[in-house]
C-alpha cells in the first residue's frame, strides 16, 4: 500500500514539475516576444526621431548653400569691378556703377544684347545668368530670284558658347525656375560682339530661336553644317548603320546651247525605293 502511494505522489510531483517546466518556457518566450517588440518600437521612434531631427538641418543647410552662392556673385562682381576701375587711365574720372550693374557684368569687347525666347525653347525655363549656350535658329530661307522654288526651312547652330548675361531683370546666379517655367516667354540678356549682335537680331526677325544648355567645363567650338534631309540621313547610316531614304533636293537645269529658248527646267523630288540593296 505504502509503494502505491509513493509511486503516486512521484506521478503527480513530476507532472507539477512538468508543468512549472511549461509554465517557465512559455513565460520566457513571452518575454523574448515583448523584449522583441518593444525593441523594433524603440528603433522606429529613433529613426523617427532622427528624421526629425535632421531635417530642420539639412534646410538650414540649403538656405547657407544659397547664400554662399549669392555671396560668391557679389564677391566675382566686385572684382571684376576693381579690374576695370585698375585699368582706367589716371586721372580719368568715371562715374562709378554698383556692383549689380549689367554694364560691369558685360566683358570688354562685349555687348549686351536682350532677344526674346519662349520658355520651352530657353531649356523649359532653367537658364541662370552666367550659364553658356549654343544658339540654335530655325529659318525660313527665301527662294532665289525669278524661280519657282518655295521657300526652304533650315535648322542650324549659328553661334556657340555664349554668356548668358541676365534672364529677365535677374543678374544673379540661382534664379527662380519655378517662375520662369511658368513664364511663356523670358527676356535672355547675351554678352556678344558687334557683329554677333547685328546677326543674332537678323536670325530672330527671320525665324526662331533656341537655347542649348552647355557644360560648364565645355568650351570648345564645331564647324556643323545645318540640319537637313541629307545631313540626317547621313548621320544615321554613319551612326546607326541605317540607310534613311529620303527626297532629293529640288535643282534648276538652265537651258544648254546659245540662243536656245525657254525658262529653266525644274526637277521635282522624288522618293528612291531599295530592297535586298538593289533600287526598285
Amino acid at each position: 500500500m505504502a509503494l502505491n502511494l509513493n509511486l503516486e505522489n512521484k506521478k503527480q510531483i513530476a507532472v507539477i514539475a512538468l508543468a512549472v517546466g511549461l509554465g517557465l518556457l512559455a513565460s520566457w518566450l513571452v518575454g523574448m516576444h515583448i523584449q522583441t517588440n518593444i525593441q523594433k518600437e524603440t528603433e522606429a521612434l529613433a529613426r523617427e526621431y532622427e528624421e526629425k531631427k535632421i531635417q530642420p538641418l539639412v534646410q538650414q543647410i540649403q538656405m547657407l548653400s544659397g547664400e554662399v552662392r549669392n555671396l560668391a556673385a557679389k564677391q566675382i562682381a566686385i572684382a571684376e569691378q576693381q579690374q576695370q576701375l585698375i585699368a582706367q587711365p589716371q586721372g580719368q574720372l568715371v562715374a562709378q556703377a554698383p556692383a549689380s550693374s549689367l554694364a560691369i557684368r558685360t566683358p570688354a569687347g562685349k555687348r549686351a544684347l536682350t532677344v526674346l525666347i519662349d520658355s520651352l525653347s530657353a531649356v523649359g525655363g532653367l537658364i541662370n545668368p552666367g550659364d553658356y549656350v549654343d544658339i540654335l535658329a530655325h529659318l525660313t530661307i527665301p527662294p532665289p530670284p525669278n524661280t519657282n522654288l518655295p521657300s526652304e526651312k533650315v535648322t542650324a547652330i549659328l553661334f556657340q558658347n555664349m554668356q548668358v548675361l541676365g534672364v529677365g531683370t535677374n543678374l544673379q546666379s540661382g534664379g527662380s525656375y519655378e517662375a520662369q517655367q511658368q513664364s511663356s516667354s523670358l527676356n535672355i540678356t547675351f554678352a556678344v560682339d558687334p557683329e554677333e549682335a547685328g546677326l543674332l537680331t537678323f536670325a530672330q526677325q527671320q525665324g526662331r530661336l533656341q537655347l542649348i544648355l552647355r557644360s560648364p567645363t565645355e568650351t570648345e567650338t564645331q564647324i556643323l553644317q545645318p540640319a537637313s534631309w541629307d545631313a540626317l540621313a547621313e548621320y544615321t547610316l554613319d551612326k546607326n548603320g541605317m540607310e534613311l531614304l529620303v527626297p532629293r533636293s529640288r535643282a534648276v537645269i538652265q537651258p544648254v546651247g546659245p540662243g536656245v529658248p525657254g525658262p529653266a527646267e525644274e526637277i521635282k523630288p522624288y522618293i528612291q525605293i531599295f530592297r535586298g540593296g538593289r533600287e526598285l
